[in-house]
């Protein structure tokens, strides 16, 4: 068994934590949390409960339609990271996150594509980020989605 994918059971936030490829403080801004903060667990799309974007969260980095944030968390320096999950499988997931995050003004940069994973940092709008996916091995056809967005 692939290291990445025992990534999944340990949730969405941990794994993105780890990722590797991002090797400046946009990853380190991942360890981190700050009061405030909901965290989210591994769910599947039919159990999800949904939580509120904070206000202020730039509409250009909103998730694909479908998907269901889960989760908010602040971390230092006004960065926050967000996690979902999509009712989609892997494949479809990644068509749609890698549209949403090469349009809207974002530009990708450093990711890559596996069997059941992948990441991509991208930058514009006077931010950037990194978001990661990771198939749900016990949510056949659902897919976990993390974003990090800061300065």
């Amino acid at each position: 068994m692939r290291v990445r994918g025992a990534l999944v059971a340990v949730g969405a936030v941990a794994a993105v934590s780890l990722l590797t490829g991002c090797a400046d403080e946009m990853e380190g801004a991942m360890a981190e949390t700050v009061s405030g903060s909901t965290s989210a667990a591994l769910v599947c799309a039919a159990d999800a409960k949904p939580v509120d974007l904070p206000e202020g969260f730039p509409a250009q980095a909103a998730l694909p339609d479908g998907m269901v944030v889960t989760g908010v968390q602040a971390r230092t320096q006004g960065r926050t990271v967000v996690t979902a999950v999509s009712p989609k499988p892997f494949a479809q997931t990644l068509e749609d996150m890698q549209h949403a995050y090469t349009t809207r003004g974002w530009t990708a940069s450093e990711g890559e594509v596996e069997d059941r994973d992948a990441e991509s940092n991208f930058d514009g709008n006077g931010l950037r980020g990194r978001w990661a996916i990771r198939e749900i091995p016990d949510c056949t056809g659902n897919t976990s989605v993390s974003v990090l967005l800061g300065k």
